[in-house]
């Protein structure tokens, strides 16, 4: 079955996405941002507000608020998502979550309340803050993407945005959001339920610092330098297989097959095919990517190049 797959952007996406990158503490060491990141924003934060809030996220942590920033009209930043979101009757809150077939808690109408508190808290000290080109930048990239809709086919559009994940669902999924993130960057989160799936894909908004490497080439090199990634990938080269099933012939812990998965995900050398039924997505098998092989010459000379004098072929 095909889907319909649309792109959305809003600032409180951003928001929240930059919330969950900053308390999801075993994704820091995976996250370009990484703990000198996370480390600055705590100086923003009095040590009893944060403890506060981590535990508020505690409990609204199987809660996703992207169906709810997809049914708010206007803007969508911060201040007015919390001020619609705050004035929804419990009945409206249960309807938007009953049209994508959300599980829905008793408790809604609290998790709502402890939603709108930690937002205005994460907005106030640190999201309004941020360089305005990320949101612009972001929504210059939805824009984009919304473009080649037409273009292509579902599947490459949400391959080509998410670096290389490929969805195969049930009969009940109809719609895919992709929505651009900066925070979390290079990782890629879904919220997955019954007829709509919320995908954050990253985006490099920002050019690299003269001299340096564009974050994609930096991942795509730090990928390859390592023995076992490599095995992981040669096996990939020959066919589909799960993750238990790489385990298996690497010979290794699961744990750190799962730490060199992230490495090979965010370089895009892996396809990931998820094939699932209603809100379960649990069949997952990877595959080699040999698109991000094939580009790696142009990248690389890409880059070489732009250390040439005017004039001067490397090549000669």
């Amino acid at each position: 079955m095909d889907y319909q797959l649309e792109v959305d952007f809003a600032p409180v996406y951003e928001c929240v996405a930059s919330l969950t990158a900053f308390f999801a503490k075993q994704n820091h060491g995976a996250m370009d941002a990484g703990k000198w990141w996370v480390k600055e924003v705590q100086e923003l934060f009095a040590p009893a507000t944060l403890q506060n809030m981590r535990a508020s996220l505690k409990q609204l942590d199987d809660f996703s608020l992207s169906p709810y920033i997809w049914n708010c009209p206007g803007s969508r930043d911060v201040a007015d998502f919390v001020e619609w979101f705050a004035g929804l009757s419990t009945g409206e809150l249960y309807e938007i979550s009953a049209a994508c077939s959300q599980s829905v808690p008793a408790n809604l109408t609290e998790l709502r309340d402890a939603a709108c508190e930690v937002l205005q808290e994460w907005n106030l000290r640190y999201f309004s803050r941020i360089d305005p080109w990320i949101l612009e930048g972001l929504q210059q990239e939805a824009c984009a993407l919304r473009a080649r809709l037409a273009e292509r086919s579902s599947m490459e559009i949400y391959e080509m945005a998410t670096n290389g994940m490929r969805l195969y669902p049930g009969d009940t999924l109809n719609r895919v959001v992709l929505i651009p993130q900066y925070h979390a960057r290079p990782l890629v989160t879904s919220s997955i339920f019954e007829t709509m799936i919320f995908t954050h894909y990253s985006c490099d908004l920002f050019p690299p610092t003269p001299g340096y490497p564009a974050p994609g080439l930096l991942r795509l090199t730090r990928a390859l330098s390592d023995e076992t990634r490599l095995r992981i990938l040669r096996l990939l080269a020959g066919k589909q297989m799960t993750f238990t099933e790489i385990a298996r012939d690497i010979a290794i812990s699961k744990s750190t097959i799962h730490y060199h998965l992230i490495a090979l995900r965010a370089a895009g050398l892996v396809i990931v095919h998820y094939r699932g039924k209603g809100s379960e997505f649990k069949s997952v098998e990877y595959s080699l990517r040999r698109e991000a092989l094939n580009g790696l010459n142009s990248q690389m000379d890409s880059y070489f190049e732009s250390a040439a004098p005017s004039g001067v072929n490397l090549g000669e």
